[in-house]
C-alpha cells in the first residue's frame, strides 16, 4: 500500500504537548467528572450501541468477532491508549493472547504500565505514532494482528490515510479494526445552534447542579476557536470529520452504529460529579430525553459512532491506484 510510511521517528515536539495534556490524568478531574463517570450516562450509550444497556461495546466487538471465529484471538493492537482502560479490559476477559498497546505520550504510557501491572494485566506497551505506524519492524509485522482496537483516540491522528494503511496492513487475513470515536465537526466547530441548545440545557438547571468542585458556575458555553483547540492540544479532532468518510477505501464496514453525545459531553463536562445521587435522576434523565429528541427531530447530528470494519477479501480488495 502506496501510503505507508514505516519511518518511527517520534515528534517529541508534539509527544511533549501531549505529556503536558495527557501525562496526569488528575488534571481531566481537578474541576469536576465527566460525562460517562455516570452510570446512567454509560448505560444510555451502551444500549445505543449494543441494544443492551448491561453489554459494554467491547463485548458486543468481541462477540461478533467470536461468531466467526475462535476466541481468544492471537494478537491485538490498541492505538493511543492512554491510561489503558481498553487493553486492560480486553486482558481482563481474556479476549487476546498477547496486547500491544501504543501511545506518543511517554507519560501516559507510565500510568498506563502503573495501571496494568495493578491489575495483573500483561501488556507490552510502546511509544509510537499513529500517524506513522512502524509497520514492518519487529512486532509490527505484516498481518500480525487479528484485530486493531482505537477508542477515542483516532480521532487525534492527521494522516488517517497512512494510519489505515498501515492497520490494513498490520491486519492479518479478514482481520477487524475496532473504532468507538468522536467523528464530528473538526476542532469542535460546532454549528451555532448546538452551542445554543447547549446553553438553552445548563439553563435549565439548578445552580447545585452547575457547580464545579472550585465552586465555580458552569455557563454561557462558547465554541472554542481552532487556535484555542491546538493551544490545548495539536491533535484534538484534527480531521475527526473525515474518520468515518475515508474507511470504505481500505475496509469492508461490517457494523456502523451512530449514538449521542453531541450536547451532553460538553453540557456535563466537570459537573457530572452533581448527577450521581437519586436527587438528581429527574435532571438527568430530562437532559438524555432531550438531546435524543433532537437527533430524532433532525435538529442535532450524532457526532460519536461505533464501528466494526474487516480487511477486505481479494475479491472486494480497493486498488491501490484509487488511493
Amino acid at each position: 500500500m502506496s501510503h505507508i510510511h514505516s519511518a518511527v521517528e517520534i515528534d517529541h515536539d508534539l509527544a511533549g504537548r501531549l505529556d503536558s495534556v495527557w501525562g496526569d490524568p488528575a488534571v481531566w478531574v481537578e474541576n469536576g467528572l465527566q460525562w460517562t463517570h455516570v452510570q446512567a450516562v454509560s448505560d444510555r450509550m451502551h444500549e445505543q450501541i449494543t441494544g443492551d444497556a448491561s453489554i459494554t461495546p467491547l463485548e458486543w466487538f468481541f462477540a461478533v468477532v467470536g461468531a466467526h471465529r475462535p476466541l481468544p484471538l492471537r494478537r491485538v493492537l490498541v492505538l493511543g491508549c492512554g491510561q489503558g482502560h481498553v487493553e486492560r479490559q480486553v486482558a481482563r476477559f481474556g479476549w487476546s493472547g498477547e496486547i500491544v498497546a501504543i501511545d506518543l505520550s511517554a507519560k501516559v504510557l507510565e500510568v498506563a504500565r502503573a495501571n496494568a501491572q495493578a491489575a495483573g494485566a500483561q501488556v507490552r506497551y510502546i511509544q509510537a505514532d499513529m500517524n506513522c505506524l512502524p509497520v514492518g519492524q519487529q512486532g509490527f509485522e505484516r498481518g500480525s494482528f487479528d484485530a486493531v482496537l482505537g477508542v477515542s483516540s483516532v480521532h487525534h491522528c492527521a494522516d488517517l490515510e497512512n494510519l489505515y494503511a498501515s492497520v490494513a496492513a498490520l491486519l492479518a487475513p479478514a482481520g477487524w479494526f475496532y473504532l468507538d470515536e468522536y467523528v464530528g465537526p473538526d476542532r469542535f466547530q460546532y454549528p451555532n445552534q448546538q452551542v445554543r441548545f447547549m446553553n438553552q440545557l445548563l439553563d435549565l438547571l439548578p445552580e447545585r447542579l452547575r457547580t464545579t468542585f472550585d465552586g465555580r458556575l458552569k455557563g454561557n458555553l462558547w465554541r472554542p476557536s481552532v487556535e484555542e483547540v491546538v493551544a490545548v492540544d495539536p491533535s484534538e479532532a484534527v480531521r475527526s470529520s473525515a474518520l468515518l468518510p475515508l474507511l470504505d477505501r481500505y475496509f469492508e464496514v461490517h457494523e456502523h452504529r451512530l449514538y449521542g453525545g453531541a450536547l451532553l459531553r460538553v453540557v456535563l463536562a466537570d459537573i457530572a460529579q452533581n448527577f450521581r445521587d437519586a436527587a438528581a435522576e429527574p435532571y438527568l434523565h430530562g437532559l438524555l430525553q432531550a438531546e435524543e429528541d433532537l437527533f430524532r427531530s433532525g435538529r442535532l447530528q450524532r457526532d460519536l459512532a461505533c464501528v466494526i470494519a474487516r480487511v477486505p477479501t481479494a475479491a472486494s480488495q480497493p486498488s491501490t491506484m484509487d488511493r
